[in-house]
């Protein structure tokens, strides 16, 4: 990302100067929120975004380093992955709900992550937004079953300033992740989930309904749409 928030801020804040106009030909004139102003010491630069980016790729990537852990992480680090929970119950409902934090603290990431292998890790985009950043990533070896499908998510990274002092090793610490992605090609890389496929790689056709069972679906569908017209009637 070439532009810092501070950057974008002086820009938005010369437009705010007069009406706006928009693609469409509309013109805005009303009040807009104020944006917030910032120092340049409070958001991260480029160079420090690709750092915190790195880090977490040698979290996962690399022999895991508890020392990095605790170096380039906060205390109270948290992680949010459906996706990590999908894997977790391998397409089932439990042992851990959906929407969960899958770790609620450092210590937590590091006694989980430090029992598994190091994962293929490869970062394909990243975005700088000040206080956070956000990448693209791709596995292409995360399983045991071939061929293997490649995995590719998008991970959201919150940051902290580190005011430790002096001045600390990691200037930005990550202190919460929001991580999604396809966790379908990984339960199939993994030897979970066993798709049925023919020769050229494609799934099987959707089920033929049989002619009962194609009346029975249609007298199903009418008696919900009458219901549904009825309702609507009702509400009016």
């Amino acid at each position: 990302m070439r532009y810092s928030i501070v950057a974008l801020s002086a820009l938005a804040a010369g437009a705010l100067a007069g009406p706006i106009e928009s693609l469409s030909g509309f013109r805005v004139t009303g009040a807009l929120p104020q944006i917030e102003k910032r120092q340049s010491t409070d958001v991260m630069t480029d160079d420090e975004a690709q750092h915190v980016a790195e880090n977490f790729k040698d979290l996962i990537n690399l022999d895991f380093n508890k020392t990095l852990a605790r170096t380039a992480m906060t205390k109270g680090f948290t992680d949010y992955s459906d996706s990590v929970i999908e894997l977790i119950n391998s397409g089932c409902t439990g042992p851990q709900p959906l929407t969960e934090a899958t770790f609620t603290s450092r210590k937590a990431f590091i006694a989980g992550q430090s029992s598994q292998p190091p994962i293929p890790f490869e970062i394909l985009q990243l975005w700088n937004a000040g206080t956070s950043v956000h990448l693209r990533w791709r596995s292409s070896a995360p399983g045991t079953v071939q061929p293997e499908q490649p995995v590719t998510g998008i991970i959201a990274i919150e940051v902290k300033k580190n005011n430790h002092k002096p001045k600390p090793i990691e200037p930005w610490l990550i202190d919460v992740v929001y991580s999604e992605f396809n966790s379908g090609a990984w339960l199939v890389d993994l030897g979970v989930f066993v798709p049925t496929c023919d020769a050229n790689g494609n799934g099987p056709p959707p089920p033929t309904l049989s002619a009962e069972a194609s009346v029975v679906a249609t007298q199903s569908a009418t008696a919900s749409a009458t219901a549904s017209a009825a309702a609507r009637v009702r509400m009016f």
